[in-house]
């Protein structure tokens, strides 16, 4: 009888253990966004309405999608967009408001220590001094589109890469202090630093970008509607006596500590960072970037974001579309 001795009998020891997957570089994604970021300033100077869509869907989501897929990544566990049950999402937006309130006092406060000259520069209401429908759209651009791709960018791929890297504290940092140096704005800095690290933990906490999206958009409403119901004349701006930047800072901070609270006793939990690593091919272990590895369609979306900033470019200087600005 022949001997089996050194044989497995078991299939599974006999399979080779699949490769690590190779890290992702959370700064090298910022770095994409940042060098995407001068092309979608260009398109917003030439055409405020078009170049704002362009920025959010090119410079944000696009690169986001590209990078998780051509890393052989399912984008869906790995840019965080699971379904959620309503009781977060609902608390999510909760949340967003409480928080909203609080980072304007943030601002507020940290504007009385600012130069005039920068707070003129940087005034976002510049942007709705133009007619009532232009205005209405920027306020739908701003609270509809603006939300999904920017967490999609930041609470999907960038926060989730450095979860798989850092411990959560130090993640969820990082994640929110490079989400407020992307926008530029050294007066609303500090108010970003608060609304991306609320943004994050909802994010963080249930696993799922979609609470810190319904987040996100009940900020920038809020903020669109302050800035459609401003008279356009009224556009100077005024520093808030200290007692009410007091009140918002109290107020929000006492609003936003109970639902965040709740949001923790409903929400799933933080998901494990291993269990964002799903890949699209099963049968090839690796991880790393290949741009063979991108979809056909989304090859299309990055030619067609190109052709489009070009054809906004001739449009204006053909005289299709009003001047820079507009």
């Amino acid at each position: 009888m022949p001997s089996c001795a050194g044989v497995d009998a078991s299939p599974e020891a006999a399979e080779p253990t699949p490769a690590p997957p190779a890290p992702k570089s959370a700064l090298a994604f910022f770095a994409v966004l940042l060098a995407l970021f001068l092309p979608g300033l260009l398109a917003q100077a030439i055409h405020v309405f078009v170049g704002l869509v362009w920025s959010e869907l090119f410079v944000f989501l696009l690169p986001a999608l590209v990078l998780a897929t051509g890393s052989n990544l399912k984008a869906v566990p790995y840019l965080r967009l699971g379904r959620v049950r309503p009781a977060p999402l609902v608390l999510g937006a909760l949340a967003g408001a409480a928080g909203t309130l609080l980072a304007m006092g943030v601002m507020a406060g940290a504007q009385r220590l600012m130069p005039r000259s920068w707070i003129e520069t940087f005034d976002v209401a510049k942007l709705f001094d133009r007619s009532l429908a232009e205005r209405v759209v920027l306020a739908v651009v701003a609270t509809l589109v603006a939300p999904v791709c920017e967490e999609i960018a930041f609470r999907g791929y960038l926060q989730t890469t450095l979860l798989s890297r850092r411990r959560p504290a130090a993640a969820l940092a990082a994640s929110t202090l490079l989400f407020a140096v992307i926008h530029l704005d050294p007066v609303r800095f500090p108010a970003l630093l608060v609304l991306g690290g609320v943004f994050g933990w909802l994010a963080w906490r249930s696993g799922s970008i979609w609470p810190a999206v319904a987040a996100h958009a009940v900020n920038n409403g809020i903020v669109s509607l302050f800035a459609l119901a401003a008279p356009r004349a009224a556009r100077e701006v005024e520093q808030p006596p200290v007692v009410a930047i007091v009140g918002a800072l109290l107020l929000g901070a006492a609003a936003l500590a109970p639902l965040l609270t709740a949001f923790r006793t409903v929400s799933e939990g933080p998901i494990p960072p291993e269990a964002a690593i799903v890949r699209r091919e099963p049968s090839d272990p690796s991880t790393r970037f290949r741009l063979s590895r991108v979809p056909a369609r989304l090859h299309l979306a990055m030619l067609a974001g190109a052709l489009l900033l070009l054809a906004l470019f001739l449009a204006v200087r053909m005289g299709a579309l009003p001047g820079p600005g507009r």
